[in-house]
């Protein structure tokens, strides 16, 4: 009996209350910060500067000295991210914005200053009289005009504009920041000590290392990427996917780090760690796309950096040409001053990065993750939807669709999804589950599941043998019972047994849907005579003796560095010590397949074949809620039919389907909307893939393709002038995908494989098929957005500019309204956390 003990580890630096989730946006924060406190620096400083200077009544004997020492550490502290960034793009011979800001402001200040030192304004008893045009501007008596309360709202303008920007910015982070902040920040380790005790430790979640094993309580958060070792559960993926029902777990099952254990106590073996999580890729992915700029920005950079050096020529020509035209100085230099700060290009610069945050912040907290920016725009020009078949409009899982039972007239049919317990077509489902029970094969788990899933009771079997690729034959727990033969109706009609034409027919039909059809027969077991090579008496001590004894799992663990028979039987012998545990081991496969009677976890068992030698892990743990049957009847030699099987017994039909997902017919209709149309591009039969697009209103299909072919088919659509997106889950659709890419989109389905989604454009993590059309919702309303930022944009620039040359605009109206221009980009790109 194993004790637990249960400690928090605070060693090697390892604080367990570290928070470990990455920090996205922790520099825009902190640039915020800065921001915000030179602001509120500037704020009351400008406004003590704007009244002295604007309200003659309060201009006291030396209040424009008062002004200018006010000024000065608005101009240069408070001023200063504005000068720093304009320098440095003057030492690596370039121009920005910031260069239009940062000359408007020294260009304010420095006039100022010289007219208090040398044009006359600093006479004792000056007063002034600020003029909002400077047109109007004639100067006071000959003294030059001072413009600190221009500089010093230039300055407080652009901060407070800056600041909201940079919130902006952060808040445009929140979808990824709130993505990684689903990473667990503290993981309970579990170790053993040499006597078999469980040893607890809470560590920080970072410290994990592939390998490691890790508890996960109810309502706690998985620390990383594992398998369960241990247990079962149902784990809350809503925050990283989007699914609202929890999903059913056991041992074997992987766990993805940041989703929450709903009610069991779950024992996992991390397998990725660190960066290398889907979280973390996650994350990546969304910052790659949040980083990258669209092609319309590489527009927005190349006439922002024409731009600039343009204005600063049209300031100088503004200032000659008003000087030609007999204006006085002062007046001339306001105007060429205005031309700076009212051209700064900040919303230009604006328009698109902000839009983008926004756009893709919004689409992670969907599930959709954009790869980088330039697939908003292809988003735009997407005529033709290409859908593979299986795994994206279809589950990819077989389940029983309708279940027929034999009649003398029509075939009673029934749908699976309304089947009522007790009733003749559950009778069959259970007796057909029963005898699959045995089998691996996917139809076969198919059946066995849905009659577990309607919580049928399943006969006891015996005898079972698998007549490969068939059916599969078994006897039932009972005194001269009938032989059970479920398997396809041309393998039985080799054997005598035909099927009624109400169940011929019906067959027909399902099948050329696409459907697969198995037929349920009893046969008498006489017909098998002395070939049936079952020892009755035999399976019956086996029985009795599996019924004394309650099986908790059975293991399936790899097992490494056997070369012989004698290693075989070391691995087998070093198991079978343990109490409760029996073992075999395959040489051929390197296999061990290890039943438990008594509770071990998969780390023991591995120490065990480590200690033998060699190198043990487990592959699979299935938790057994009833006695398994014994190895020697799960096929014991052949079951030999006859030529003519007498005495059969057809009792129905079970039709299995690939089951459509239920959002697959609505995400057609609203790609559709969008002027989308859709094609199904399918491996599969014809048959199958015609089933399936009549099903979810897809009209054009392309079946029977091959992996190469589907490059091929989406090369043709793209030469015929479509423009296509591929959307797909498999290894088999990667190249297609990134054939799209070319011209087009690669869409892949989140539950679908790491190749494809390696290759893709965007991922739809939640692989609901309705992300498709609300990933493209979002695409195109962002770069509806982007362009609606850049024109106002221009057209602000396009307005303002040439009131400024004419004299219209005071330098501090036009930092009010260039900082005004640059809040409303933020604001309409704020919209877009709506979008979906």
């Amino acid at each position: 009996m194993s004790t637990t003990t249960r400690e928090v580890a605070n060693t090697a630096g390892l604080d367990s209350s570290y928070d470990s989730t990455p920090r996205v946006g922790e520099d825009t924060l902190d640039r915020a910060r800065v921001l915000r406190l030179r602001f509120l620096v500037s704020l009351p400083l400008g406004v003590i500067i704007m009244v002295l200077s604007m309200v003659p009544a309060l201009q006291f004997p030396g209040w424009q000295w008062l002004v200018a020492v006010l000024t000065l550490p608005v101009v240069t502290w408070c001023a200063w991210p504005f000068h720093k960034a304009a320098f440095a793009a003057i030492r690596h011979g370039t121009t920005t914005m910031d260069t239009l800001v940062s000359l408007g402001i020294i260009a304010s200040a420095g006039w100022s200053y010289w007219a208090l030192f040398f044009g006359g304004a600093g006479q004792i008893g000056m007063k002034m009289n600020m003029t909002l045009l400077p047109r109007m501007d004639h100067g006071h008596g000959g003294v030059a005009e001072l413009y600190f309360e221009a500089a010093a709202m230039i300055v407080t303008f652009l901060l407070v504009g800056r600041w909201a920007e940079a919130r902006t910015r952060y808040r445009a982070g929140d979808a990824l920041r709130k993505l990684l902040d689903l990473g667990a920040k503290e993981a309970t380790l579990v170790t053993w000590d040499g006597d078999g005790n469980t040893v607890e430790q809470v560590v920080p979640a970072r410290s994990l290392t592939v390998g490691d094993h890790f508890l996960v309580r109810p309502g706690e958060k998985v620390a990383t990427d594992g398998v369960i070792t241990e247990g079962a559960s149902a784990i809350d993926t809503s925050l990283l996917t989007g699914e609202s029902l929890p999903q059913d777990v056991v041992a074997g099952d992987d766990l993805t780090g940041g989703t929450i254990n709903t009610w069991g106590s779950l024992v996992v073996r991390a397998t990725r760690v660190g960066e290398e999580t889907t979280l973390a890729q996650i994350g990546r992915m969304v910052a790659d796309a949040q980083a990258t700029k669209a092609p319309v920005q590489r527009l927005a950079d190349r006439v922002s950096a024409v731009f600039v050096p343009i204005i600063i020529g049209i300031a100088l020509i503004t200032l000659v040409v008003w000087l030609l035209l007999g204006n006085p100085l002062q007046a001339a230099f306001t105007a060429a001053v205005a031309v700076l700060v009212v051209a700064c290009p900040c919303a230009l610069g604006l328009a698109t990065p902000t839009a983008l945050l926004v756009g893709s912040g919004r689409a992670s907290q969907l599930g959709i993750l954009i790869r980088n920016a330039e697939v908003l725009e292809q988003t735009r020009t997407i005529t033709t939807a290409v859908l593979d078949k299986t795994g994206t409009v279809t589950s990819g899982v077989l389940s029983v669709d309708h279940i027929l039972l034999a009649s003398d007239d029509a075939a009673q049919d029934v749908d699976a999804g309304e089947l009522i317990p007790a009733s003749p077509e559950a009778d069959l489902l259970a007796l057909a589950g029963a005898v699959e029970s045995g089998s691996e094969h996917p139809l076969a788990k198919a059946i066995h599941r849905t009659a577990k899933e309607h919580d049928l009771p399943l006969p006891g079997i015996n005898g079972f043998v698998n007549h490969a690729g068939k059916g599969v034959s078994a006897a039932l727990n009972s005194e001269d019972s009938p032989v059970v033969l479920v398997g396809g109706s041309r393998w039985l009609s080799l054997h005598g047994v035909t099927l009624p034409p109400s169940l011929a027919a019906a067959q027909t039909e399902y099948e050329a849907s696409g459907a697969t059809v198995v037929a349920v027969v009893t046969a008498p077991s006489r017909n098998f005579g002395e070939a049936d090579p079952v020892d009755r008496k035999a399976i019956a001590d086996l029985l009795t003796e599996a019924e004394e004894i309650t099986h908790l799992a059975r293991i399936t663990m790899d097992v490494t560095g056997m070369t012989c028979a004698s290693c075989v039987g070391r691995v087998e012998r070093k198991l079978k010590k343990l109490p409760g545990v029996s073992a075999e081991v395959n040489l051929a496969t390197e296999t061990a397949t290890i039943t438990l009677d008594q509770e071990y976890t998969d780390k023991q068992l591995e120490d065990v074949v480590v200690g033998a030698g060699y190198g043990g892990s487990v592959r699979r743990r299935d938790a057994l809620d009833h006695p398994p049957t014994p190895a020697a009847e799960q096929q014991i030699g052949e079951r030999i039919l006859p030529e003519q099987i007498e005495g059969a017994a057809v009792l129905g039909l079970i039709v299995l389907r690939d089951t459509i997902k239920p959002d697959s017919a609505q995400a057609i209709a609203e790609l559709k909307k969008l002027g989308i149309s859709s094609l199904l591009l399918s491996g599969d039969n014809t048959a199958a893939a015609q089933f399936v697009a009549r099903q979810v209103g897809i009209t054009e299909v392309r079946a029977e393709v091959l992996p190469s072919q589907k490059r091929d088919e989406v090369e043709k659509l793209q030469a015929s002038g479509k423009t296509v997106v591929m959307i797909g889950d498999g290894v088999n659709d990667a190249a297609a995908m990134a054939q799209a890419s070319k011209q087009g989109l690669g869409m892949a389905m989140g539950s679908g494989t790491d190749v494809a989604m390696a290759v893709a454009d965007i991922t739809l993590v939640n692989s609901d098929l309705r992300s498709a059309p609300r990933a493209i919702r979002i695409s195109r309303r962002t770069l509806r957005i982007i362009k609606g930022n850049l024109f106002w944009a221009f057209f602000y620039n396009v307005l303002a500019v040439p009131l400024a040359v004419l004299g219209l605009l005071n330098p501090m109206i036009a930092a009010a309204a260039m900082a005004f221009s640059s809040v409303f980009v933020v604001v309409n790109s704020l919209r877009l956390r709506s979008a979906g």
